[in-house]
């Protein structure tokens, strides 16, 4: 028997938190998502073109340093406050290492949340960072694949799972991908709608 609890009740928007939004697959995943109704809270540590992309997706923006510890949690306590729960973790913060590391910290505090209902983080991989001289494997994409692939056997359980996405290379790719995450996080099947219906 499928428990209702575990399935986004239609009568709520889907609700994401994207960090790195200020621009390149962080951007355009915010606006995939609020193209189909997501609402979102946008995290970047560049306020600029945060505070441009906001009143464009209508999404609430939060400054954030990934790699600061108390800056990733009041991102989350922001967005809870904003959103009331968080269904979807998009990770696009940062560069070569700083991705790796602001995936692991985002991730651990995304798990570490209360929930009752199913939600995702998906991990985006970054472009290797030529400058990041002696962190050059923290920084490769083998070294994120590893520490996505980590993450989800550590945290990945029946509410919580864990995507990494190696490489993107269109926002057409993006664009479909939001719609496969929306889709199945909005899914509520017909047993779970019964069960609803007579509770």
């Amino acid at each position: 028997m499928i428990d209702p609890a575990l399935y986004r009740r239609v009568d709520r928007p889907l609700c994401a938190i994207v960090t790195g939004a200020a621009n390149g697959n962080g951007a355009a995943f915010a606006r995939a998502l609020s193209a189909r109704g997501a609402s979102l809270v946008i995290a970047d540590c560049d306020e600029v073109a945060l505070a441009r992309l906001r009143p464009e997706i209508g999404a609430t923006a939060v400054r954030c340093d990934i790699l600061d510890e108390r800056s990733v949690g009041n991102l989350f306590t922001v967005a809870e406050e904003v959103l009331g729960h968080v269904d979807l973790l998009i990770n696009a913060a940062g560069n070569g290492y700083i991705r790796t590391l602001g995936v692991l910290r985002a991730s651990r505090e995304f798990a570490r949340r209360p929930r009752t209902e199913r939600a995702f983080i998906v991990n985006l991989a970054a472009q290797s960072d030529p400058g990041t001289v002696g962190f050059e494997y923290a920084g490769s994409r083998i070294a994120f694949s590893r520490l996505s692939e980590g993450l989800a056997r550590a945290i990945e359980n029946d509410e919580l799972k864990v995507f990494t996405i190696d490489r993107i290379e269109e926002d057409s790719a993006i664009s479909d991908l939001a719609e496969q995450l929306v889709g199945q996080l909005t899914v509520v099947s017909s047993e779970a709608k019964g069960d609803v219906a007579q509770g």
